[in-house]
């Protein structure tokens, strides 16, 4: 089954696939992760029960509410064999034998280099804000330093890349091993995802 998806606030935007069969609107914000939105969270369920062959959206940002939850997304969609097509980026993941294409596979290198700069950014960011804050005697943190939070611990590069081979079924040694971690961080990145259900998309 192929289906259409758009994730929009615009309460009038929907109107445009008001004729569309297989259509599915989210009428949301878009800081809502892919999984929880009502429509996402619906596809997903409905790929693990192998009833979707293609996505088309307008564009990839609709997958996800950053860089890596749309990477997140992505994989979760090659993973399954279902070929994403995204109109404004002109991107078809798979060919018609239901082959991951070369240009998809860079597609996503460069994706992903780009995500891992935003997340370094965005941490060193946050330490810089921290330290003017030190400076300035308005830092109030935990111990001296503040608490992770689950999404942070879940957007690290790392963290993404062990989530995605326990996915698929792989052991703890051998996650940590392919993805060149400790087995201790892999126990713990499981027991995360187990606790907060990100095991089960």
């Amino acid at each position: 089954m192929t289906i259409s998806y758009l994730q929009t606030t615009n309460k009038n935007e929907p109107n445009i696939f008001l004729n569309k069969e297989n259509a599915y609107v989210d009428l949301c914000s878009s800081v809502i992760p892919f999984e929880k939105r009502d429509k996402g969270s619906l596809i997903l369920a409905l790929i693990n029960q192998k009833k979707i062959s293609k996505l088309i959206v307008e564009n990839i940002s609709m997958l996800g509410r950053n860089q890596i939850n749309v990477l997140n997304t992505i994989d979760f969609l090659i993973n399954n064999n279902v070929c994403l097509v995204s109109k404004l980026e002109r991107l078809e993941t798979m060919d018609e034998y239901g082959r991951i294409k070369q240009d998809t596979i860079l597609f996503l290198n460069i994706f992903r280099s780009l995500a891992n700069m935003e997340y370094k950014n965005r941490k060193e960011s946050h330490r810089f804000g921290i330290k003017q804050a030190k400076d300035l005697g308005r830092y109030k943190g935990v111990g001296g330093r503040q608490l992770e939070s689950i999404d942070e611990f879940f957007e690290k590069p790392k963290n993404i890349n062990i989530l995605r081979h326990l996915k698929r079924g792989e052991s703890i040694r051998r996650t940590a091993k392919l993805v060149g971690s400790s087995p201790g961080l892999v126990q713990k990145v499981k027991r995360w995802a187990q606790d907060h259900d990100k095991l089960d998309i």
